[in-house]
């Protein structure tokens, strides 16, 4: 089963930002960070001011809210729109 979220969060260097993220069987596999200007993919593993890009953490219940669930089309939007921004 996949899941989709939206959190907004805190970047490592105080930021604010949101979060895009897909969980299958409740393992992270794909996430989107989006601070200020900046879109980023979890192809990466870690960006030195905002921090992890993909979650180490499995998907616990209870721990997004039901407003926080997206559409898989709104995550791929977002992953799509991170992937433009990282490959130009």
């Amino acid at each position: 089963m996949t899941d989709h979220f939206r959190l907004d969060i805190e970047a490592a260097d105080g930021r604010e930002g949101v979060a895009y993220y897909e969980f299958v069987d409740t393992v992270p596999v794909r996430q989107v960070t989006q601070v200020g200007d900046e879109w980023l993919t979890s192809r990466r593993e870690f960006h030195p001011e905002i921090g992890l890009l993909l979650t180490d953490q499995h998907l616990q219940p209870g721990e997004f809210d039901e407003e926080d669930r997206i559409s898989a089309a709104e995550f791929e939007a977002a992953w799509e729109r991170a992937l433009a921004q990282e490959d130009s």
